[in-house]
């Protein structure tokens, strides 16, 4: 009798130490409705819940436990990586705001790393619901004028993540996470049903390779014969949907963007130049430029039209941000999990890297927790922490940390810039935007000084020193300073035209007062920037003259009217 009351209580007070992991289940589900926490504030915001559940475990049991995997280090440099790169990054204002986007995860990662294995893999159960219940509201509200913005882009659904592409690999993702389970319920049906529907309705031709992809895959691995043949009548019906609408409206801009996938496409050719621009940088660089780094920096190597924040391939991206190591990293995680997770988990790692091969996902913090639990295995050495002491000093550093900067991103999201640079004066997008605004001559002067000791080579700051120098009458500085304005905007027929004016003034205000040497300097400078558009076209990539947005580097026929009179 003594024996089974002493069982009893040990099992009480082993169910009083059982940790509970609904509340994260319940996030990762949650998280992709924040902009799939694409957002610093919402990465900040994230960092609070996260340092509230494991307090939360902390009080539990009475330790945190921190397990030693190539997963906690690598989620550990991330955040460091970001912030050290701060000392030589293309801009280091910016580059803090890359620590605090990822800060995150490291803190993620030990959350999960207090539940026992078993729970781990219940982590991702609530994908299929979360992904219904985001295509049946995004449909909704997509259907209403004030949220149409939001929801639909191009026509295309969005979802709460504002983006086509990244929302229909998360529809893929509990797409995959239903078919695990080889169970046609009538719940399984429904929501697959949604999903496939939400997929279609991205238009994203990536999504749809991959959505055949795999229901070929899991057509051959799974041994269930009933939820085979509704995979193949799924995948039929979604062609015939498709190709329904596209004869009856005519319209392939949408769901009929399925219809013209092809390896010649603008989007895709587009995405090969990106690569091929990037690949030197990366050789040149290898510990990165920083967070935004390549948006900054892009125009002094690019060789064709674009201007993109994201490289549209993660791990390109990773290189270019912080180099090497995390990369090496993370590349080492992702392969030791599809080797030694189970069908799910593989698939899930499979879609996230094969689609991100084209896209930047990850830049969506929650797609990157997704994969971080993809990845886990069961790791067998663990350190514990039990002081409180410990718990209260990391917990303080990182909260604070997080409001700090997630207040500052917060004024940034709602366009209040000049709170934005008050609070954190390393803020080039927000100084970048009252540069825009600026309306008098000294205080573009002033914004554009900051924006210079933050990125010397910012083609917008540059372009406004030589204005304010224009205004004085200094058209030494003008053409110093309009030089390397275009050097980092050099497809920007604009800049040479602004270029070609402001010397054209200073000319006739030199030759009207006699300078003919200072006169000469800006005659010469304007018969110059024809030969500095030729460059530019010599070095432009052909695949440049494929995609939609081509180099248009041509003066106006007034001003090569200007320049035959002064040769």
């Amino acid at each position: 009798m003594a024996k089974r009351e002493n069982i009893d209580k040990m099992n009480e007070k082993k169910e009083q130490k059982e940790i509970n992991a609904e509340p994260l289940k319940m996030f990762i589900a949650i998280a992709p409705f924040c902009i799939g926490i694409a957002h610093e504030w919402a990465s900040s915001l994230t960092c609070i819940f996260l340092l509230g559940y494991l307090w939360y475990c902390y009080f539990k049991t009475g330790k945190i436990k921190i397990c030693n995997s190539v997963t906690m280090l690598f989620a550990a440099l991330m955040p460091l990586a970001y912030g050290i790169s701060a000392i030589w990054a293309v801009d280091s204002g910016m580059a803090v705001f890359g620590m605090i986007k990822f800060l995150p995860l490291p803190i993620f990662v030990l959350a999960i790393g207090q539940l026992e294995h078993d729970k781990k893999v219940e982590l991702l159960e609530y994908l299929p619901l979360s992904g219904t219940v985001m295509t049946l509201v995004s449909v909704v509200l997509s259907l209403i004028p004030v949220f149409q913005p939001f929801f639909s882009v191009n026509h295309r659904l969005a979802g709460f993540y504002q983006y086509p592409n990244t929302f229909a690999l998360y529809l893929l993702i509990g797409l995959a996470i239903l078919i695990s389970n080889e169970k046609w319920s009538k719940r399984n049906i429904f929501f697959g049903t949604v999903l496939l529907a939400g997929i279609v309705l991205t238009g994203s031709r990536t999504g749809f390779a991959l959505l055949v992809f795999m229901i070929l895959c899991y057509c051959i691995l799974i041994k269930n014969r009933s939820v085979k043949i509704g995979l193949f009548v799924a995948l039929i019906g979604i062609f015939a949907v498709t190709g329904i609408f596209v004869i009856v409206t005519g319209n392939t801009s949408s769901i009929g963007r399925y219809l013209t996938t092809s390896l010649t496409t603008s989007t895709f050719l587009g995405r090969l130049l990106y690569f091929k621009d990037a690949v030197p940088i990366i050789l040149k660089h290898p510990l990165g430029l920083g967070y935004m780094g390549y948006y900054y920096s892009q125009g002094q190597f690019q060789s064709g039209v674009y201007s993109v924040i994201n490289i549209h391939n993660e791990l390109l991206q990773l290189l270019l941000d912080v180099g090497w190591i995390p990369t090496v990293l993370f590349l080492w995680r992702v392969i030791t999990g599809i080797r030694k997770g189970n069908l799910q988990s593989r698939m899930i790692i499979i879609l996230i890297m094969l689609h991100s091969m084209l896209d930047f996902n990850l830049q969506f913090v929650s797609i990157s927790f997704i994969l971080l639990v993809a990845v886990d295995v069961e790791e067998k050495t663990m350190k514990f922490v039990k002081k409180r002491s410990v718990l209260v000093a990391a917990s303080i550093i990182a909260g604070c940390i997080s409001v700090y900067f997630g207040v500052v991103s917060c004024f940034n999201y709602l366009k209040m810039y000049s709170a934005a640079s008050l609070m954190y004066p390393g803020n080039t997008r927000a100084l970048m935007e009252l540069l825009v605004e600026a309306d008098d001559v000294e205080e573009m002067e002033k914004i554009a000084d900051k924006i210079l000791k933050l990125n010397p080579d910012n083609s917008l700051a540059n372009s406004a020193k030589a204005r304010v120098f224009y205004s004085k009458g200094d058209f030494g500085n003008v053409i110093s300073y309009k030089k390397q304005a275009i050097a980092y905007s050099k497809y920007s027929l604009e800049e040479y035209l602004d270029y070609f004016n402001m010397l054209y003034v200073g000319y006739q205000l030199y030759m009207e007062y006699g300078d003919l040497e200072s006169a000469e300097q800006c005659k010469q400078c304007m018969l110059a920037i024809p030969d500095m558009m030729k460059e530019v076209l010599t070095e432009t990539d052909l695949l440049a003259y494929k995609i939609n947005d081509k180099p248009e580097l041509e003066l106006p026929e007034e001003y090569k009217e200007v320049l035959r009179t002064l040769e």
